[in-house]
């Protein structure tokens, strides 16, 4: 049985790096030396167009995330520029006009060719891969038009491919060993000391 081929999306590095994990506290180091372990066995890859929403080839100081995706994914992404994937992406555009919830406004944010979205979208159905995004599904009722950008959990369902954010990730890529966490042994009540000043 053939191992699944995760794709992240940019926002799943650009929120570790700003928030969840950043670079500077040794402690979240572990994160990143797992998702290099994963990028090396060929667990996720990284499509071309969302390496350059992550890399400046041009920054005088590019920032720690820069040069990790150099580090990690240069030389190896996988290229949007094959007509396996440019026959999907052709499908997607004309879903977004066609299927009748998404404005003019909403579709200008997908059509440049460098958007990475709709290109992540075509890798992964042909190649049987799954989307990692923080991005969540916009329910949309019948008539309602989106006037946004259009969410990838939203357009990748309609080509069956399955999306799932980093929490879900962590669950089902097999590498990670599930322990149960046992919190410290409580130490009793304490008498509450006042502390004049504190409060």
């Amino acid at each position: 049985m053939t191992a699944t081929l995760y794709l992240p999306d940019s926002n799943i590095f650009i929120a570790a790096y700003r928030i969840n994990h950043p670079f500077d506290y040794k402690e979240f180091h572990p994160f990143w030396r797992w998702m290099e372990k994963l990028a090396e066995d060929r667990a996720i890859a990284m499509v071309d167009v969302v390496y350059d929403e992550l890399v400046n080839e041009q920054a005088a100081n590019p920032d720690m995330l820069d040069l990790w995706v150099r580090a990690v994914f240069k030389g190896r992404q996988i290229s949007h520029k094959d007509d396996r994937y440019a026959q999907v992406y052709a499908k997607i555009q004309d879903y977004l006009v066609t299927c009748g919830q998404y404005t003019e406004g909403s579709r200008q944010y997908w059509e440049s060719e460098s958007k990475a979205d709709p290109w992540l979208i075509a890798v992964a159905k042909v190649e049987g891969a799954v989307i990692v995004t923080d991005e969540a599904r916009v329910p949309l009722q019948q008539g309602q038009h989106m006037k946004k950008e259009p969410k990838i959990p939203n357009i990748a369902g309609q080509f069956g491919v399955k999306t799932m954010n980093l929490r879900r990730f962590f669950d089902v890529n097999g590498r990670l060993k599930k322990v149960q966490y046992v919190p410290p042994k409580s130490q009793g009540k304490r008498k509450a000391v006042s502390q004049p000043g504190l409060f």
